[in-house]
């Protein structure tokens, strides 16, 4: 409960970048405390997700998954699934997905923030109805030599992606004009 009071308190101190940063803000918020189980995905309609923009030393490329599901390169994350310390859940997620573990928070603080919709589809056999993902994202930092691994029942590429060529990579057009873009530009 401790967590869940310190994440609100983060996110409210949040200063937006642009108006999406606003007013997912806003209803991100209001998720939080309205909502039930808005940490675990018993909430069927929108709960928090993590993500992690990692960027090298020189702050060029950036490390990047073919995930399975959606067959994109898209950054690493995942759900919070109770942990509502989601620096805790990113360090996890990331070594989980790339096998990195020689990874820094360039800050601590939020980097950004966003609500993203996913599409209903199937995961391991089973249909997973559309719904929001309440995320948060954080800026870390790795070295382009960090030894680097697939989680084949997820992805099959991880890859350092030089931050002008994401939109060729990533066929998720609405990531790549809506909040990569974004991330390139903070």
């Amino acid at each position: 409960m401790e967590d869940l009071e310190q994440l609100k308190k983060q996110i409210e101190k949040y200063q937006p970048y642009n108006e999406q940063e606003e007013k997912d803000k806003e209803e991100i918020l209001r998720h939080l405390y309205e909502s039930k189980h808005i940490l675990t995905r018993e909430n069927k309609n929108a709960h928090f997700t993590v993500s992690a923009w990692i960027v090298n030393e020189d702050r060029q490329k950036v490390l990047m998954a073919y995930h399975n599901i959606y067959q994109s390169f898209a950054w690493l994350g995942g759900h919070a699934d109770g942990n509502a310390d989601l620096k805790q859940v990113i360090l996890k997620e990331i070594e989980e997905e790339s096998g990195l573990t020689d990874v820094r928070f360039v800050s601590e603080d939020i980097f950004s923030l966003e609500i993203l919709p996913v599409s209903g589809h199937e995961k391991k056999g089973i249909y997973i109805p559309s719904h929001l993902h309440l995320n948060i994202t954080y800026l870390l930092e790795a070295s382009t030599d960090a030894p680097l691994r697939i989680k084949a029942d997820e992805n099959s590429q991880i890859e350092w992606i030089k931050a002008d060529e994401i939109s060729e990579k990533s066929t998720e057009a609405w990531f790549v004009e809506r909040i990569y873009s974004k991330l390139c530009k903070k």
